[in-house]
């Protein structure tokens, strides 16, 4: 993994601001889509400590500092102009490309999770990579387990079907951005564990603002609270979440396996290939989500370095 400059230090140009808005136009895509996470995203582009320090320091010193202060310094202590790029980078994709995808996913649905499957084992060499250097294997194997077999069991949840009232898309934006922004859970695919995810699309693509507005208050609120935990977790434990995060990245992908059977209940199940399939293009899309995220990664050792 890269190195990361320390929260709010350094004089970052137009070209860091633009590779901080392309990670947040990848994070967006990946959390239109069920199996594939925004925090995996942040996780392999060495962003996602940045964003846990940004997302804490959200708190009531802020406040205090907005007041005595002015606005300048409180925006330097929650790291304004990385956390302005990055979430107008989610939010454009989202808006961009939710419809996009649904659109993908229906026709061509192989192709679309051969890109997705690409681009998530392109980040497990990142991700295991600092741990391998410098932790022998004994003490992060285990929980590189426990986290492969959560994120695989997660993948199996029998789905809900409940009334989408106001409070439940407030509470499915609670949980959702829990995932959102925990490496190789989906928020996306929780929302369908929760059977809110199409309800919550079709809001979004038909501007209801109502909804829109409930489920972000939801995502705020589950943003701010779980954020705060996992930066706690990393500084204290760090190697043992960094092999929880890789685990769960690697559970991920059974969700993202893009030949698969759909049960009675919904749930996928992997299949063997068959000369049905479109092999040739999602070959072509797997190495195009190889290369996304080796060029993401490049991108941001060169800004690290400069």
């Amino acid at each position: 993994m890269m190195n990361e400059k320390p929260i709010g230090q350094g004089h970052e140009g137009p070209k860091s601001y633009l590779v901080i808005f392309l990670t947040g136009l990848a994070m967006g895509a990946a959390d239109v889509v069920p199996g594939v996470s925004g925090g995996t995203i942040a996780f392999i582009t060495g962003i996602y400590k940045r964003l846990l320090n940004a997302i804490n320091s959200i708190n009531l010193d802020l406040f205090r500092t907005l007041i005595k202060s002015g606005m300048s310094p409180a925006w330097t202590k929650i790291d304004g102009n990385f956390l302005l790029m990055l979430f107008s980078g989610i939010l454009v994709s989202i808006l961009s490309l939710s419809k996009l995808v649904l659109w993908g996913l229906t026709n061509y649905d192989e192709i679309v999770w051969s890109f997705f499957l690409g681009l998530i084992l392109a980040s497990i060499p990142l991700i295991f990579s600092n741990l391998i250097r410098n932790v022998h294997w004994s003490k992060w194997l285990l929980y590189s387990l426990i986290g492969t077999f959560i994120g695989s069991v997660i993948t199996f949840l029998p789905l809900a079907n409940p009334e989408l009232t106001l409070w439940y898309v407030f509470l499915s934006g609670f949980i959702a951005i829990c995932a959102m922004i925990l490496p190789g859970i989906s928020g996306s695919f929780i929302l369908i564990l929760l059977g809110s995810y199409e309800g919550i699309l079709n809001g979004l693509n038909s501007a209801n603002w109502l909804l829109i507005i409930v489920f972000i208050t939801g995502a705020v609120s589950g943003l701010i609270s779980f954020g705060r935990g996992l930066r706690y977790l990393f500084v204290k434990i760090p190697n043992i979440m960094t092999a929880l995060m890789g685990g769960f990245i690697i559970g991920s992908l059974v969700k993202i396996y893009p030949f698969k059977i759909i049960s009675s209940n919904g749930i996928e199940y992997p299949r063997l290939i068959n000369f049905e399939d479109p092999i040739l293009f999602c070959s072509l899309s797997f190495v195009l989500g190889l290369v996304f995220i080796s060029g993401l990664n490049l991108m941001g050792k060169k800004k690290s370095n400069s």
